[in-house]
Protein backbone atom coordinates (compact mmCIF):
# COMPACT_ATOMS: atom_id res chain seq x y z
CA UNK A 1 0.00 0.00 0.00
CA UNK A 2 1.03 3.53 -0.87
CA UNK A 3 1.93 5.73 1.97
CA UNK A 4 1.50 8.93 1.58
CA UNK A 5 -1.66 10.32 -0.55
CA UNK A 6 -3.32 13.34 -2.16
CA UNK A 7 -6.41 14.53 -1.31
CA UNK A 8 -9.08 17.45 -2.33
CA UNK A 9 -12.42 18.57 -1.96
CA UNK A 10 -14.40 18.65 -5.54
CA UNK A 11 -18.47 19.40 -5.00
CA UNK A 12 -20.49 20.31 -7.72
CA UNK A 13 -20.11 22.43 -10.54
CA UNK A 14 -18.28 24.50 -11.74
CA UNK A 15 -15.78 23.08 -9.25
CA UNK A 16 -15.61 19.31 -10.41
CA UNK A 17 -15.64 20.97 -14.13
CA UNK A 18 -12.51 23.22 -13.85
CA UNK A 19 -10.76 20.63 -11.67
CA UNK A 20 -11.10 17.63 -14.59
CA UNK A 21 -10.24 20.28 -17.65
CA UNK A 22 -7.22 22.08 -16.26
CA UNK A 23 -5.95 19.88 -12.82
CA UNK A 24 -6.47 15.95 -13.65
CA UNK A 25 -4.30 15.19 -15.57
CA UNK A 26 -1.39 16.99 -13.83
CA UNK A 27 -2.06 15.60 -10.60
CA UNK A 28 -2.68 12.01 -11.49
CA UNK A 29 1.09 12.53 -13.17
CA UNK A 30 2.49 14.38 -10.32
CA UNK A 31 0.84 11.75 -7.75
CA UNK A 32 1.74 8.56 -10.15
CA UNK A 33 5.50 9.83 -10.43
CA UNK A 34 6.25 10.19 -6.40
CA UNK A 35 4.00 7.41 -5.61
CA UNK A 36 1.24 8.94 -3.89
CA UNK A 37 -2.63 7.98 -4.07
CA UNK A 38 -4.93 10.19 -5.28
CA UNK A 39 -8.08 10.96 -3.42
CA UNK A 40 -10.88 13.44 -4.65
CA UNK A 41 -13.92 13.72 -2.45
CA UNK A 42 -17.40 14.23 -4.53
CA UNK A 43 -19.42 14.30 -1.25
CA UNK A 44 -19.57 16.51 1.51
CA UNK A 45 -18.15 14.48 4.46
CA UNK A 46 -20.55 16.35 7.07
CA UNK A 47 -24.13 16.71 5.32
CA UNK A 48 -25.57 18.29 8.51
CA UNK A 49 -27.52 21.45 9.03
CA UNK A 50 -24.86 23.19 10.48
CA UNK A 51 -22.42 22.04 8.03
CA UNK A 52 -24.37 22.95 5.21
CA UNK A 53 -24.68 26.69 6.55
CA UNK A 54 -20.99 26.93 6.35
CA UNK A 55 -18.57 26.98 3.17
CA UNK A 56 -17.55 23.40 1.87
CA UNK A 57 -13.80 24.70 2.30
CA UNK A 58 -14.30 23.62 6.11
CA UNK A 59 -14.90 20.07 5.36
CA UNK A 60 -10.94 19.91 4.62
CA UNK A 61 -10.77 20.01 8.21
CA UNK A 62 -12.37 16.53 8.52
CA UNK A 63 -10.32 14.46 6.05
CA UNK A 64 -7.80 13.28 8.16
CA UNK A 65 -10.25 11.38 10.07
CA UNK A 66 -12.00 9.85 7.24
CA UNK A 67 -11.93 6.48 5.79
CA UNK A 68 -9.96 7.00 3.09
CA UNK A 69 -7.31 8.79 4.66
CA UNK A 70 -6.33 7.32 7.98
CA UNK A 71 -4.27 4.62 6.55
CA UNK A 72 -1.61 6.79 5.09
CA UNK A 73 1.27 8.08 6.77
CA UNK A 74 0.64 11.82 5.21
CA UNK A 75 -2.01 13.52 3.26
CA UNK A 76 -0.98 16.58 0.83
CA UNK A 77 -4.29 18.74 1.35
CA UNK A 78 -4.83 20.56 -1.57
CA UNK A 79 -7.47 23.11 -2.72
CA UNK A 80 -9.35 21.86 -6.04
CA UNK A 81 -8.23 25.06 -7.65
CA UNK A 82 -4.19 24.57 -7.79
CA UNK A 83 -2.55 23.82 -11.10
CA UNK A 84 0.39 21.29 -10.48
CA UNK A 85 3.64 21.49 -12.45
CA UNK A 86 4.15 17.85 -12.83
CA UNK A 87 7.08 18.04 -14.49
CA UNK A 88 8.93 20.17 -12.25
CA UNK A 89 7.75 19.68 -8.55
CA UNK A 90 9.48 17.64 -6.65
CA UNK A 91 8.28 15.24 -3.91
CA UNK A 92 5.77 17.71 -1.63
CA UNK A 93 6.24 15.10 1.61
CA UNK A 94 9.84 15.07 1.16
CA UNK A 95 9.96 18.85 2.69
CA UNK A 96 8.05 18.39 5.71
CA UNK A 97 8.41 15.14 8.55
CA UNK A 98 5.19 13.23 10.06
CA UNK A 99 5.42 14.57 13.13
CA UNK A 100 4.74 18.27 11.93
CA UNK A 101 2.37 20.08 9.79
CA UNK A 102 3.66 21.79 6.16
CA UNK A 103 2.33 24.72 4.31
CA UNK A 104 3.27 27.72 3.26
CA UNK A 105 2.74 31.38 5.44
CA UNK A 106 0.37 33.80 3.52
CA UNK A 107 2.19 35.97 1.38
CA UNK A 108 5.67 34.73 1.98
CA UNK A 109 6.24 34.07 -1.66
CA UNK A 110 6.75 37.80 -1.98
CA UNK A 111 9.94 39.90 -0.95
CA UNK A 112 8.90 41.66 2.37
CA UNK A 113 9.19 44.92 0.75
CA UNK A 114 6.45 44.18 -1.62
CA UNK A 115 3.48 42.32 0.49
CA UNK A 116 2.29 45.77 1.76
CA UNK A 117 1.55 46.78 -2.10
CA UNK A 118 -1.38 44.20 -1.69
CA UNK A 119 -2.98 46.23 0.85
CA UNK A 120 -3.69 49.06 -1.53
CA UNK A 121 -2.22 52.74 -0.65
CA UNK A 122 -0.95 53.55 2.02
CA UNK A 123 2.05 55.42 3.93
CA UNK A 124 5.28 54.52 3.01
CA UNK A 125 6.55 51.98 5.96
CA UNK A 126 9.44 49.27 4.88
CA UNK A 127 9.15 45.90 5.48
CA UNK A 128 6.10 44.38 6.85
CA UNK A 129 4.72 46.79 9.04
CA UNK A 130 1.06 47.38 7.31
CA UNK A 131 1.39 43.67 6.28
CA UNK A 132 2.39 42.25 10.00
CA UNK A 133 -1.12 44.87 10.75
CA UNK A 134 -3.19 43.58 8.42
CA UNK A 135 -3.12 39.66 9.64
CA UNK A 136 -2.98 40.87 13.42
CA UNK A 137 -6.37 42.16 12.35
CA UNK A 138 -7.72 39.63 10.87
CA UNK A 139 -7.11 37.16 13.46
CA UNK A 140 -8.48 40.19 16.03
CA UNK A 141 -11.70 40.33 14.32
CA UNK A 142 -12.23 36.76 14.96
CA UNK A 143 -11.58 36.99 18.44
CA UNK A 144 -7.87 35.13 17.98
CA UNK A 145 -4.57 36.41 19.53
CA UNK A 146 -2.42 37.37 16.54
CA UNK A 147 0.49 35.17 16.30
CA UNK A 148 3.88 36.46 15.08
CA UNK A 149 4.60 33.75 12.49
CA UNK A 150 1.05 35.08 10.13
CA UNK A 151 -1.35 33.38 9.06
CA UNK A 152 -0.87 29.71 7.51
CA UNK A 153 -2.35 29.69 3.77
CA UNK A 154 -4.68 26.83 4.59
CA UNK A 155 -4.71 25.63 0.41
CA UNK A 156 -1.82 23.61 0.60
CA UNK A 157 -1.00 21.26 3.78
CA UNK A 158 0.92 18.19 4.56
CA UNK A 159 -0.24 16.42 7.64
CA UNK A 160 -0.44 13.17 9.40
CA UNK A 161 -3.55 11.32 10.25
CA UNK A 162 -2.94 9.50 13.49
CA UNK A 163 -0.87 12.70 14.95
CA UNK A 164 -2.84 15.57 13.38
CA UNK A 165 -6.38 14.62 12.48
CA UNK A 166 -7.88 15.48 16.39
CA UNK A 167 -6.52 18.86 15.81
CA UNK A 168 -8.37 19.65 12.37
CA UNK A 169 -11.38 17.76 13.81
CA UNK A 170 -11.47 20.60 16.54
CA UNK A 171 -11.36 23.01 14.48
CA UNK A 172 -13.55 22.31 12.64
CA UNK A 173 -15.97 21.67 15.65
CA UNK A 174 -15.64 25.52 16.17
CA UNK A 175 -18.07 28.31 16.93
CA UNK A 176 -16.20 31.06 14.78
CA UNK A 177 -18.16 32.62 12.63
CA UNK A 178 -18.01 32.55 8.61
CA UNK A 179 -16.03 34.98 7.06
CA UNK A 180 -14.39 35.06 3.12
CA UNK A 181 -11.45 33.03 4.53
CA UNK A 182 -13.30 30.64 6.10
CA UNK A 183 -11.59 27.91 7.99
CA UNK A 184 -8.26 29.30 7.23
CA UNK A 185 -7.51 31.49 10.19
CA UNK A 186 -8.74 29.06 13.08
CA UNK A 187 -6.95 26.31 11.70
CA UNK A 188 -3.26 28.66 11.31
CA UNK A 189 -4.31 29.96 14.84
CA UNK A 190 -4.74 26.32 15.94
CA UNK A 191 -1.52 24.92 13.95
CA UNK A 192 0.72 27.82 14.95
CA UNK A 193 -0.03 27.91 18.68
CA UNK A 194 0.35 23.86 18.93
CA UNK A 195 3.96 24.31 17.85
CA UNK A 196 2.62 22.17 14.70
CA UNK A 197 3.27 24.13 12.05
CA UNK A 198 6.31 24.22 8.92
CA UNK A 199 7.04 26.11 6.69
CA UNK A 200 7.66 24.19 3.11
CA UNK A 201 9.16 25.57 0.04
CA UNK A 202 6.65 28.69 -0.91
CA UNK A 203 6.58 27.28 -4.37
CA UNK A 204 4.07 24.64 -3.21
CA UNK A 205 1.09 27.50 -2.82
CA UNK A 206 1.82 30.43 -4.82
CA UNK A 207 -1.46 32.52 -4.83
CA UNK A 208 -1.98 33.59 -8.18
CA UNK A 209 -3.74 36.76 -7.23
CA UNK A 210 -0.77 37.84 -4.74
CA UNK A 211 1.84 36.84 -7.06
CA UNK A 212 0.16 38.47 -10.15
CA UNK A 213 -0.91 41.82 -8.06
CA UNK A 214 2.94 42.47 -7.75
CA UNK A 215 4.32 41.59 -10.70
CA UNK A 216 1.52 41.00 -13.52
CA UNK A 217 -1.21 43.96 -12.41
CA UNK A 218 -2.25 44.72 -15.29
CA UNK A 219 -3.47 40.69 -15.73
CA UNK A 220 -6.44 41.95 -13.29
CA UNK A 221 -8.05 44.59 -14.78
CA UNK A 222 -11.52 44.29 -15.25
CA UNK A 223 -10.98 43.81 -18.71
CA UNK A 224 -8.28 41.30 -18.70
CA UNK A 225 -10.03 39.56 -21.50
CA UNK A 226 -8.52 41.79 -23.99
CA UNK A 227 -5.19 41.45 -23.29
CA UNK A 228 -5.42 37.56 -23.70
CA UNK A 229 -2.03 37.27 -24.99
CA UNK A 230 -0.31 39.16 -22.17
CA UNK A 231 -2.49 37.32 -20.04
CA UNK A 232 -1.79 33.84 -21.27
CA UNK A 233 1.74 34.91 -20.64
CA UNK A 234 1.76 35.86 -16.90
CA UNK A 235 -0.27 32.94 -16.48
CA UNK A 236 1.92 30.13 -18.25
CA UNK A 237 4.92 32.26 -16.69
CA UNK A 238 4.01 31.95 -12.96
CA UNK A 239 2.60 28.31 -13.53
CA UNK A 240 6.46 27.50 -14.74
CA UNK A 241 8.51 28.90 -12.24
CA UNK A 242 6.13 27.18 -9.03
CA UNK A 243 5.03 23.75 -8.33
CA UNK A 244 1.77 24.65 -7.25
CA UNK A 245 0.12 27.80 -9.06
CA UNK A 246 -3.05 28.25 -6.78
CA UNK A 247 -6.42 29.66 -8.26
CA UNK A 248 -7.85 31.38 -5.17
CA UNK A 249 -10.70 33.27 -5.93
CA UNK A 250 -9.66 33.46 -9.30
CA UNK A 251 -10.53 30.26 -11.48
CA UNK A 252 -11.32 32.04 -15.19
CA UNK A 253 -7.54 32.49 -15.46
CA UNK A 254 -7.17 28.82 -15.01
CA UNK A 255 -7.89 28.45 -18.98
CA UNK A 256 -4.77 30.52 -19.89
CA UNK A 257 -3.07 27.64 -18.97
CA UNK A 258 -3.69 25.87 -21.96
CA UNK A 259 -1.52 26.11 -24.78
CA UNK A 260 -4.74 25.85 -27.55
CA UNK A 261 -7.01 28.60 -25.31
Amino acid sequence: MKQTAIATIAIGDPYQSYWVKYCMADWCDYANRINAELLVFHELLDDSPRALARSVAWQKCLLLGSASCRPFRQIAILDCDIAINSQRAPNIFDQVSPDYVGGVINGSQLHADHRSLLLGDGPYDRGLTRWKADQDRQYQEMGLAPRPEGIVQTGVLVANPEKHAELFHRVYTSDYAETRCYEQLPLSHALLSAGLFRQIDTRFNCVFQEAAGIHYPYVLYDKFEEQECLTKWAVRTLFTRNFFLHFASATPFMRFLREEE
